[in-house]
């Protein structure tokens, strides 16, 4: 239970302002926004008779918004999963070529996908939801604001990872 979190070099464990916070503030408060609407849907489904859907339309929205942010989260503290075992065994040479090759390739990835969600977002602006007739853009713009944190943070890491191997 003592144990002390071991993050991979260039991680952030943000422990300063609520600034270095945002993506997990976010994410909290969508997770509560997921678990209020759900509950409240299941309240007026099953004690009421009266079934408020746009409950489902609210909570997807905030699970879109928690799953996007709470993964940039995770990101910027460097705890998604990694398997380098093999990477491990190379010499310091090749493995610093790898990383750079890695982190290029995971930060075009991240780029053209916060791109692509970004352009998705903006064309579906018109396009309502059934209850409430809000656009279907806030659902989506969790998964834009989600993925360019990640761009930003897996940016800000490498570069911060390759200066100290220098």
């Amino acid at each position: 239970m003592g144990q002390d979190v071991v993050s991979p070099p260039g991680a952030e464990m943000a422990p300063g302002g609520w600034t270095k916070n945002l993506e997990e503030l976010v994410a909290c408060v969508a997770c509560t926004i997921v678990v209020l609407a759900t509950s409240w849907g299941v309240f007026t489904r099953y004690v009421t008779a009266q079934a408020a859907t746009w409950a489902a339309e609210i909570a997807a929205a905030g699970f879109c918004w928690m799953i996007f942010l709470g993964a940039a989260a995770v990101y910027k503290r460097g705890s998604h999963v990694s398997i380098d075992i093999l990477v491990a065994q190379l010499p310091r040479g090749p493995r610093r070529l790898l990383a750079i090759a890695v982190d290029l390739l995971v930060l075009g990835f991240l780029a053209v996908i916060a791109w692509l969600t970004i352009g998705y977002t903006i064309e579906s602006w018109d396009n309502p939801m059934p209850s409430l007739r809000w656009p279907y853009s806030i659902h989506y713009a969790g998964a834009a604001v989600g993925l360019v944190s990640m761009t930003y943070r897996h940016a800000q890491i490498a570069l911060r990872r390759h200066r100290a191997t220098r």
